[in-house]
């Protein structure tokens, strides 16, 4: 029986250390596939529903000099799923999502609803859920992914790589990724707003940039965010990492460049009947990076006045942009309502059903404090 034992223990010995060294069980070889890195949805031509355009990566030669260049494979169909296996007719190479970086949507697609296009993207076991999805300003959304790219190789990865440095450095609307934009569509008080992107010329012929956001209701696109005030509804999210902020003595000055450190916002939504506020608190450190001015004005009126003038404009542009929003668009893209019904589920099953009309009256107060760490200069605060 002893013996019956041992030699079972070594047989499952023998197939764990053969299965640990099998490889790869889902292995592809790289020359039956074409590595998608970005694609691009557009109302659809010759009587489809969709005209994709997929960005592909070639090998433009082998050895230790390979480079990797674009391929831009286009092609119609009646589902965004038909449209990719359609590629097939006139290509070996099976398309391969699992590198895909960036999804873009021309702003007819957007108007129309993001679930059918969407729908695809989140089933299939390629596409990953951390896919950037972002909304064309340009007539199509196609034509984005045959602008040369300023980095020579994959524009792609190019414009996934700036969604990343501009919520770090230039404080403007954050990347937004499939998981995201699904858990949005499907929460209440709540609603999207997705980074957008546009051609820019340069010198050297065009390039791509992002320019604000684009704000929806449910999942159909109403309008645009300008580049300013996304930098603010950014803020109001609590998402803000970084960036910079232009302030002065009075709206819309420039006298002052701080960089921003680090931010925290709370917001806390107050209900009262059949009546909500919301109290927007804003912690900022900053260093102070620039005067647009001839004269020395950071001596003349001190670190505490500069701070004082943060303040209001942070007070002053995040009330300005909730008006806005509330007049323009009539839909909470701030999260005052999911954070009601997150934290407050009494008042919510009272008010929830009217959310849209209370969020266009709701008020806000919005406060502000700005702290300057440094000047890069030997100076104390209030200029003493």
């Amino acid at each position: 029986m002893k013996k019956a034992w041992k030699t079972a223990v070594v047989v499952l010995q023998a197939v764990l250390i053969l299965l640990a060294f099998s490889g790869c069980w889902n292995y592809h070889e790289l020359e039956t596939y074409s590595i998608v890195s970005g694609m691009a949805v557009d109302k659809g031509q010759n009587g489809y529903q969709y005209h994709v355009t997929f960005e592909c990566i070639k090998m433009s030669s082998g050895g230790n000099n390979a480079q990797l260049e674009p391929l831009v494979i286009e092609e119609d169909g009646d589902t965004v799923f038909d449209a990719v296996r359609s590629t097939l007719r006139e290509s070996d190479k099976k398309l391969y999502f699992n590198h895909c970086k960036i999804l873009i949507l021309s702003s007819d697609i957007a108007k129309k609803g993001l679930k059918p296009v969407i729908d695809w993207v989140k089933r299939d076991a390629e596409p990953r859920i951390t896919m950037q999805i972002l909304i064309s300003k340009e007539k199509t959304a196609g034509e984005l992914l045959r602008v040369k790219p300023q980095s020579g190789q994959i524009l792609s990865n190019q414009i996934d790589n700036t969604l990343a440095e501009s919520e770090g450095y230039y404080g403007s609307s954050s990347g937004v990724q499939l998981y995201e934009v699904t858990n949005i569509l499907n929460a209440d008080g709540i609603s999207l707003v997705l980074p957008s992107i546009e051609k820019k010329k340069t010198e050297e012929g065009e390039t791509v940039q992002l320019s604000g956001g684009a704000v929806f209701k449910g999942d159909q696109m109403l309008g645009w965010l300008d580049a300013e005030p996304a930098k603010y509804y950014t803020l109001i999210r609590g998402k803000t990492k970084g960036g910079l902020l232009l302030t002065g003595p009075t709206p819309g000055s420039t006298q002052f460049c701080l960089e921003i450190l680090d931010c925290k916002t709370k917001v806390k939504p107050i209900v009262s009947g059949q009546a909500v506020t919301a109290d927007i608190d804003v912690h900022m450190r900053v260093a102070f990076a620039e005067q647009n001015a001839e004269t020395d004005l950071l001596s003349q009126i001190g670190v505490s006045k500069v701070e004082q003038y943060a303040d209001q404009t942070i007070q002053y542009e995040a009330a300005s942009l909730v008006k806005n929003v509330q007049q323009r668009f009539g839909c909470d893209i701030f999260g005052f309502g999911n954070s009601i019904y997150l934290n407050q589920p009494n008042n919510w099953d009272r008010i929830g059903s009217r959310w849209d009309e209370i969020f266009k009256t709701l008020k806000v107060k919005v406060t502000a404090d700005v702290d300057i760490e440094n000047t890069a200069l030997n100076m104390t605060k209030g200029g003493e």
